[in-house]
């Protein structure tokens, strides 16, 4: 990684060289506690690991996450970096830059990471597989909302009890077919 790295933020701080993690370095802003994390660097420290995940440190303590909102453009090629969700918790976005191989982290993201016990799960967090899923979950939770303000929170109740019901008969079509039949 290049030494003369500067942020992007409105200081320009040069990034300095710090470990996130025992075996982990990377680049950092001392004045928007922003991290700079080359992949190449987090795969080969997550291949080092082993067995020897490491835990949360303070795992029931809420992190301040200072999620910058906005495109950023990378450090160390200047494009444009795609920001990515984490999670529905932690509920933050990463921004990589994917000509680089590289990832930004804003103020308390890592320690969210760690946490929420995904620090060896960057990568999965990056694809495309995580991202849909986590688009997928957020559309099921906004149309639920819908239905429940439609019909009522009994309603939507009595339903899911009647769904999971019928999840567990041998032949539920058949039951279903009943039932709009009005046997």
């Amino acid at each position: 990684m290049p030494s003369s790295l500067h942020c992007v933020c409105d200081a320009h701080s040069a990034l300095q060289a710090k470990e996130l993690a025992p075996g982990l370095s990377a680049m950092a802003c001392s004045d928007c506690d922003g991290q700079l994390l080359m992949l190449s660097d987090y795969r080969h420290w997550v291949d080092t690991l082993g067995e020897d995940v490491p835990s949360a440190n303070h795992a029931s303590t809420p992190v301040a996450v200072r999620d910058e909102v906005g495109v950023r453009h990378c450090p160390s090629c200047t494009r444009l970096m795609e920001r990515l969700r984490v999670g529905q918790q932690p509920d933050f976005r990463v921004d990589r830059c994917s000509s680089c191989q590289s990832v930004w982290m804003d103020a308390g993201e890592w320690s969210a990471l760690e946490n929420a016990q995904l620090t060896t799960r960057l990568d999965e967090i990056l694809s495309d597989g995580w991202q849909r899923q986590l688009r997928q979950e957020e559309s099921r939770s906004r149309r639920e909302a819908e239905l429940r303000a439609r019909h009522g929170d009994e309603c939507m109740d009595e339903l899911q009890r009647v769904r999971t019901w019928l999840s567990k008969q041998p032949q539920p079509d058949i039951l279903l077919a009943l039932l709009r039949s009005g046997w």
